[in-house]
């Protein structure tokens, strides 16, 4: 959207202005430093990203803003969906057929998320089909003897439009392209129809060569991405992942497009359908072989398997085939409980904590899984990818594959027996036989992962969040069947923390050994087992380089106390080398929870910092902590707890103003103080604090800022920095 400000305000595809002037600021709270990786040749920013789907939603974003391009978003994914069970009817000529195959791709997670993200994906998926529909085409053209121009024409230009929209899309269009013109061979008036078909592609290719030789001197549509890592090695992980990686996987959160998958067969085997199935394995598989070629094969901060979008509508087509040719009953059977659970999946991650769970990061497991079940370890149970170190992934699919089978031939096996004629006894068998398949594949993934399947730290740390926040809640002591008084309730805890599996972004010893997360607020007792006591601990709420407290692991042979005043983010333990071969575990004792009268905020803190006299907790991401202060962004307000080592009834805040006046408004309860400061300037402002929660939540105002990129041409930080803020006593 940055680029369609761009286009609308300045008639140029030059963003660092736009950027230095936060016109993202209508949309998108924060600051988004551009995104790219080279300047164009006249040292100018350009977008990493096409500028396509920027220019067609520019329209919509200049009638009515972000609200306005997330409608006409949706109006196109609605006319995909639509176009998607037209063809499927088209091949099939079954309704019943055509709906399995619309439902299996319109309710799947990576559909539902991507018809209002602003992503070229989506629109994508639109070109593409209409490029299957230029197909069928062909061939009724063929048996009607139409003549028509014009639709070709229509058709050409849906394709010439996929280039523009992201340069992965090229090898979409050329295919489809390509397999167009080998059908009209067989249609009327085909010299006339292949003109009308690439006229615009031609034109508009010519164009995108020349739009990378204007802007970077190169023709190559590469330029952008300034040499990004790329390798035939990357596909097999990438493929695998894509498909099916707990986090961002399409049939992870959508199992029934695998019986698209089997329909592709399916298609193949059946004289009629083959050369659709054909054609489809033309285009596709280039294209994932494309994505899966470069490491970032998961699409950044995005919902699952944003690359496979814009071909995933394509497979209602072999869905519905798979339907129309299903004839056993255990088949059928298990094609609507794999739906079923796709719908299931994609209503949970819509639906819980406002669409969170569908955006994974590649350093933790599936966020969704904890939510499903936070008793059981789904997240070791279920295939996953980490770099480097693939095994945990492709053990796992061998498993399930295995699991998948055995119930496939069980049900088959059922089928022939007489005691199963019954649909209702024989689904509930086939149901039953589903879970036994899943609880193998589980069981069994445990096993070489080396744990029971037990997570008692999820179920515990809920408990403890519902009495941090709710006032009216019973506690029951179910093994002696008697009341609890809440306020001791969590001191009868122990939390085992596991040892964590996220990886670090600087080598080994920058992985946590321990993080545990969503930790509420409350005092806690962290004691660790060890074989000897070499090495250092550092303990913190994030994976930052702050900690609040490093020391020695000898002296962590008493229990390490810490006492959060607010909802924290995590505890986060990192070690160094020595302590990672002498620590055996991490028990938590929760000590007591602030209960819900006496709660600072409901927010969580991201991150926190230990300066001299007082931890300052960071309640948002628009301050910006270091190690001796922390700045407030520019033009903006944030929220910091600040909780002295010992108890005193006022603290002294010194502010440094960045490089242009700013008026700055500190608050803390009822009390506020505003100064006005001119560039460079600086003021001591002495607040009062909440001596008997023993922290105060604080809040800053900034009315102006500035970056230090446009401060100093040497300088390469462009936060947008109001106020410096340093804790004196």
């Amino acid at each position: 959207l940055v680029i369609t400000q761009s286009l609308l305000k300045d008639g140029d595809l030059r963003i660092e202005n736009n950027h230095r002037q936060r016109d993202y600021r209508a949309y998108l709270e924060g600051d988004i430093p551009p995104d790219f990786r080279v300047r164009g040749r006249n040292g100018e920013i350009y977008s990493i990203h096409a500028p396509g789907i920027s220019a067609l939603v520019a329209p919509a974003f200049a009638a009515g803003g972000y609200y306005a391009v997330v409608l006409f978003l949706l109006l196109l994914s609605g006319l995909t969906s639509a176009l998607a069970w037209h063809l499927a009817f088209l091949v099939t000529k079954r309704t019943g057929a055509a709906w399995f195959g619309w439902a299996a791709i319109a309710f799947s997670a990576t559909f539902v998320f991507h018809t209002f993200t602003v992503y070229p994906d989506g629109p994508g998926a639109l070109a593409v089909l209409t490029g299957v529909w230029a197909l069928l085409r062909t061939e009724w053209e063929a048996e009607e003897r139409s003549d028509s121009v014009t639709p070709w024409f229509l058709h050409g230009a849906a394709l010439a439009t996929l280039p523009w929209m992201h340069t992965r899309f090229a090898v979409l269009a050329g295919g489809l392209a390509a397999l167009i013109l080998l059908r009209l061979g067989r249609a009327p008036n085909a010299l006339a129809k292949a003109g009308a078909l690439i006229a615009i592609p031609v034109v508009s290719a010519l164009c995108w060569i020349g739009y990378f030789l204007k802007i970077y001197g190169t023709p190559d549509p590469a330029a952008p991405y300034g040499g990004e890592p790329g390798a035939f090695a990357f596909v097999p992980d990438g493929l695998a992942g894509l498909l099916f990686d707990q986090r961002f996987g399409l049939a992870a959160y959508a199992p029934v497009i695998l019986v698209a998958f089997a329909g592709i067969g399916l298609m193949l085997s059946r004289r009629e359908w083959r050369r659709h199935a054909a054609e489809l394995l033309f285009v596709v598989l280039p294209y994932l072989l494309l994505v899966t070629y470069v490491a970032m094969w998961w699409g950044g901060s995005s919902a699952p398997a944003r690359f496979f979008m814009p071909v995933l509508p394509w497979m209602a087509i072999p869905a519905a085939a798979a339907w129309a040719m299903l004839q056993g009953r255990g088949s059928r059977i298990i094609a609507v409980a794999a739906l079923v659970f796709t719908i299931f999946a994609s209503a949970s991650l819509v639906l819980v904590d406002d669409g969170r769970l569908a955006f994974n990061v590649r350093e933790a497991h599936a966020r969704w899984l904890e939510w499903l079940n936070g008793r059981v370890d789904l997240q070791r149970g279920l295939p996953i990818w980490w770099r480097e170190r693939e095994t945990p992934l492709f053990r796992g699919l061998a498993i399930w594959a295995c699991a998948a089978a055995a119930g496939w031939l069980a049900v088959r096996a059922l089928e022939r027996r007489p005691a199963f004629a019954e649909r209702a006894r024989f689904a509930a068998a086939v149901v039953l036989i589903c879970a036994l398949s899943g609880a193998v594949a589980l069981s069994v993934t445990w096993a070489f992962e080396g744990v029971d399947g037990r997570t008692q730290a999820p179920g515990q740390l809920q408990a403890l969040r519902r009495l941090s926040t709710e006032p009216e809640l019973l506690a029951l002591e179910v093994s002696r069947a008697r009341r609890l008084d809440r306020e001791r309730a969590p001191s009868l805890m122990r939390i085992a923390a596991p040892f964590s599996l996220l990886p670090g972004g600087a080598g080994r010893n920058d992985r946590p050994l321990f993080a545990l997360g969503g930790v509420p607020a409350g005092e806690y007792r962290l004691r660790f087992s060890m074989r000897s006591s070499d090495g250092w601990i550092m303990i913190g709420i994030g994976r930052d380089q702050f900690a609040l407290r490093t020391q020695p692991l000898a002296e962590a042979r008493d229990p390490i106390t810490l006492n959060f005043p607010v909802d924290v983010r995590a505890i986060m333990v990192r070690v160094d080398e020595g302590a990672r071969r002498s620590v055996q575990g991490l028990t938590i004792e929760p000590v007591r929870i602030v209960p819900p009268s006496l709660r600072l905020t409901d927010d969580y803190a991201r991150r926190a910092v230990h300066y001299p006299g007082a931890i300052a907790y960071f309640m948002d991401d628009r301050s910006f902590p270091e190690p001796e202060g922390f700045w407030v962004g520019g033009g903006r307000e944030t929220s910091v707890v600040l909780q002295p080592d010992e108890p005193r009834g006022a603290a002294t805040l010194q502010l440094r103003n960045g490089a242009v006046e700013n008026t700055v408004l500190v608050q803390a309860g009822a009390w506020r103080d505003g100064v006005r400061l001119g560039p460079g300037e600086e003021r001591q402002i002495q607040i009062p604090l909440d001596h008997a929660r023993g922290a105060t939540l604080l809040r800053f105002t900034t009315t102006a800022g500035f970056r230090p990129s446009e401060a100093d041409p040497t300088s390469r930080d462009d936060r947008f920095l109001g106020v410096w803020v340093k804790v004196v006593n």
